[in-house]
């Protein structure tokens, strides 16, 4: 893997990734699978972490001491069991490799050893001597007061999880139900292949340059691993009477849209969903290998749960019609229920072409567990999950393939206990009879006739967080699926036996246990899936993959990087494609006055475009008076003043542009609000594919950051392959409080963090809102210049264009020039400024600016014919974009 830039190393540094221990699950189809318990990430371009203490990370990982005895096997020499567990030419092939740099590293050990003792004397490294694991365990797992040694120690955290499982003969990543004639690696489903990016130069050299003998030595030599992330369990059923009997469970965790709870919920713009696994349980007696394949994945819609909460208060992430086209990718791409070669929603870039032009499940069965309460968090959900249910058959089609079923599980438990979630049988047993299981003649494996019977259909599942409910349904329906198989399979005297209930009871709490692990983040797990293993399968590798490798990475990729960095570049035009985009970007502060009466017609125009706007961002400030009575009165939430907001915004729009027929009306895009300060963006609906990854952020700068009085949200998203970022804010008020207002621009600076990058990282910033800064001149003064139409002598004194000059706020951002009369302050309800005793200099409090290359205002003006309070009109922008 390559190191990215946020771990603080260079760029250019290497890392091979090395399974150190390993605990055996037991055996798929005569296939052994392992557990990885630690693994260790080696530099292959320096020799800076050849000494890191890998014992040190994996104990405060696992909460256990680091000098503990590990009872491991190490298997760095040429008599390792490692060896004697390989395949004769692979043995032979690590041997060889090991004696031909056993020479070189010989002849430099005493060389490197000076050189490494230079660079700890230089750095002062004292590391390792003053460790203390009492001061690491008391602080909280970690020295706080020393940075992370190692850069891949994150990486290495998660692949030490114990969630991590290989095989290096069975295809973890896909169902037995399409094994017949497949490779390894070639076939592997990306979905669930949470390595391939690390292995996918070596899988490009592997399938293109090496011939077949090659090849399958370098399988044999099990260098390659695939891993996945979830849960195997193997459990052998005691049946002294009748032929060796097994059961297995593998849940296959999507690495799309991973995640824990709260960081990943909903679904993202390719249509995955978080917590998305697959369960395929596994029925295997000496003739015959059964198979019954189920999934669980959050609601396939935007919609969000953020911080600690005691109870579930969701927010829906985007309007109806703009989560409509990511719902569809969900069913029709990612789960494959129907794809054709020109259906233009066949995107290669979810799996390989291979998988494209098949059915993934075939026909699918919704189970929805949510809660049904009238008003509550999950019944919204819930509720909007079956509109887009609703449409998409209805648009699409697929009534016969696809059901959904609503069945709120704590109705049925709360009054008749855990028992009565059996009755979910009721609503899927006849889909179950008829779909089936697939089944496999283990004696005809290799032969096209060893699929005896295929399943035809699946339950996708889910609850809130698909975890406990989630879990419990599923062990429903394959406790009655397995009962069938063994019956089916002159077994069933074992239905009744304590060691097939214990092994089915078993296997599912634990799958629980894991997959509730992984999502939540938690430790608790029970004592007895805390085992670790002994065999090892790294050893002999380890010197002579790292000298190879650096040889390769100093002697060749270097010499061509930037011979391809510059022929790309030269290419560019081949590659990139630009559009134009306009944007209108509108801010109002309303006095808390609402919009009633207003005629927001003539704002939400603009003279200079001939068609309405690709994107429409509006940043209200006061939606309610910033006064204690008003705060205490709302209790700080404005939900209900948003959705009026954001309602009347977009049928404003939507009539306005009503004669540009489809192409000119407009869909919610996200809304926010934080108190008083209110966001509403909006798209055109012909432009709803190109917007992707939209997130919300706030940020709280009153009474220091306490109050949300003043502060600012951003609303992130990436059009076409550009990234934006619109922020409104409301900055501190007072003619005198220039620094509080640039201390309040640094901190929503700051504090504006989204998933998928900081605020400074995108390719497009817009600010707009209150920003408060006033003209620094006698209030008789600057009234004087007005009168007599001079605006030139309060822009030279206005605050923020001399802080922006002095770079102490929005440096390097550009505004359009003003030629329009100061916005602040009017008496409510005229074009008057103010009257009040206060009597405040007129001023240009609102404003907008913007950074990006590549960005034209087209127009840059306000509005007269909304009277209430502060006012700031239209800033409609044109900027080109890649697409």
């Amino acid at each position: 893997m390559r190191a990215s830039s946020t771990t603080g190393i260079d760029r250019d540094d290497l890392f091979i990734g090395v399974v150190l221990d390993r605990q055996p699950v037991g055996a798929l189809a005569g296939c052994q699978v392992f557990r990885i318990t630690k693994t260790a990430f080696f530099s292959l371009t320096s020799d800076e972490y050849d000494d890191y203490d890998y014992d040190r990370l994996i104990a405060l990982n696992a909460n256990i001491s680091p000098n503990s005895n590990s009872q491991s096997n190490s298997a760095g020499g040429l008599d390792s069991p490692i060896i004697a567990d390989l395949p004769p030419a692979a043995a032979n092939a690590a041997i060889a490799v090991q004696n031909m740099f056993k020479l070189a590293s010989n002849k430099t050990s005493a060389a490197l050893k000076e050189f490494k003792d230079q660079q700890q004397q230089q750095r002062g490294d004292t590391y390792e001597d003053d460790y203390d694991p009492e001061f690491v365990a008391s602080s909280g797992g970690r020295d706080r007061d020393r940075p992370e040694k190692h850069p891949c120690s994150s990486i290495m955290k998660l692949f030490n999880s114990g969630s991590f499982y290989y095989s290096n003969d069975y295809d973890l990543t896909s169902r037995c139900a399409v094994f017949k004639n497949r490779d390894l690696f070639d076939d592997a489903d990306q979905t669930f292949f949470w390595n391939y990016n690390m292995l996918s130069p070596f899988l490009e050299m592997r399938t293109n340059e090496l011939s077949s003998s090659e090849r399958i030595s370098l399988d044999r030599s099990a260098m390659l691993t695939i891993a996945i992330q979830g849960f195997v369990g193997v459990s052998p059923i005691s049946n002294p009477q009748q032929s060796p009997l097994k059961l297995s469970i593998i849940s296959r965790l999507s690495c799309r849209n991973a995640g824990t709870r709260f960081n990943a919920r909903g679904i993202d713009d390719d249509g995955f969903v978080s917590n998305y696994v697959e369960t395929e349980v596994l029925v295997e007696s000496r003739s015959y290998l059964a198979s019954f394949v189920m999934m669980r994945g959050s609601v396939p819609i935007f919609w969000e749960q953020t911080g600690i909460q005691l109870q579930h208060r969701i927010e829906l992430g985007r309007g109806f019609e703009a989560s409509a086209l990511a719902f569809r990718k969900h069913f029709d791409v990612c789960l494959f229920l129907r794809i054709a070669e020109n259906d233009p929603l066949n995107v290669t870039f979810c799996f390989p072409p291979y998988q494209t032009i098949q059915k993934r499940y075939g026909k699918i069965h919704i189970v929805n567990l949510l809660g049904g309460k009238e008003g509550g968090a999950e019944a919204i959900l819930s509720n909007e999950y079956q509109k887009h249910f609703q449409q998409y058959v209805t648009q699409v089609g697929v009534k016969e393939n696809v059901y959904y079923t609503s069945f709120d599980y704590h109705f049925y438990v709360k009054s008749g206990g855990h028992e009565k979630a059996n009755l979910v049988l009721d609503h899927i047993q006849s889909h179950l009879n008829s779909w089936s299981y697939t089944l496999m003649d283990r004696a005809a494996a290799a032969a096209e006739s060893s699929v005896l019977l295929t399943q035809q259909g699946v339950l996708r599942i889910n609850c809130l967080d698909c975890l406990d409910r989630t879990n419990h349904v599923e062990y429903i329906a394959a406790k009655m699926m397995v009962d069938r198989i063994l019956r089916e399979m002159q077994l069933g005297s074992l239905l009744t036996s304590d060691a097939y209930l214990d092994a089915t009871q078993n296997l599912w709490a634990d799958n629980g246990d894991w997959l509730s692990k992984i999502y939540t983040g938690t430790g608790a797990l029970k004592t007895s899936l805390t085992r670790r293993g002994k065999q090892t399968i790294m050893g002999l590798i380890d010197d002579a993959a790292k000298s190879v490798n650096r040889l390769y990475v100093n002697n060749v990729l270097d010499k061509y990087r930037t011979t391809v960095e510059h022929d790309l570049m030269a290419r560019k035009a081949e590659f990139v494609t630009y559009e134009d985009v306009t944007i209108v970007i509108g801010t109002w502060n309303v006095n808390g006055k609402g919009f009633f009466g207003e005629p927001l017609e003539t704002w939400l125009q603009s003279r200079s475009l001939d068609q309405p706007a690709n994107l429409v961002l509006i940043g209200i400030q006061e939606l309610i008076e910033l006064n204690a009575q008003q705060i205490v009165q709302v209790g700080g939430d404005t939900e209900k003043l948003k959705t009026a907001w954001d309602s009347h915004l977009l049928r404003v729009l939507n009539d306005r542009n009503s004669g540009f027929g489809n192409g000119g009306l407009y869909v919610p895009l996200r809304s926010s609000s934080l108190l008083s300060l209110g966001l509403f963006g909006y798209v055109r609906r012909d432009c709803v594919e190109k917007v992707r990854y939209v997130e919300l952020a706030n940020c709280k700068t009153g009474l220091g950051g306490i109050a949300a009085n003043k502060g600012g949200i951003g609303l992130s998203l990436q059009y076409q392959d550009s990234t934006m970022v619109f922020v409104t804010a409301h900055l501190a008020a007072g003619e005198s409080n220039v620094e509080d207002r640039n201390r309040d621009y640094q901190t929503i600076s700051e504090g504006l963090n989204f998933k998928r990058r900081v605020l400074k990282d995108h390719d497009f910033i817009f600010w707009f809102g209150d920003f408060n800064y006033r003209v620094s001149l006698p209030n008789t003064e600057a009234r004087a210049f007005l009168d007599r139409g001079d605006i030139g002598p309060l822009r030279s004194h206005d605050q923020l264009s001399i802080e922006m000059a002095r770079g102490l706020a929005f440096d390097k951002f550009t505004e359009a020039p003003i030629h329009f009369p100061p916005t602040y302050k009017y008496d409510n309800g005229t074009t008057l400024y103010d009257t009040s005793e206060k009597a405040r200099c007129p001023s240009w409090t609102d404003r907008v600016l913007f950074k990006g290359e590549s960005v034209r205002c087209l127009e840059y003006t306000h509005s007269e014919d909304v009277f209430d309070e502060d006012f700031y009109g239209l800033c409609p922008s044109e900027q080109s974009v890649n697409v």
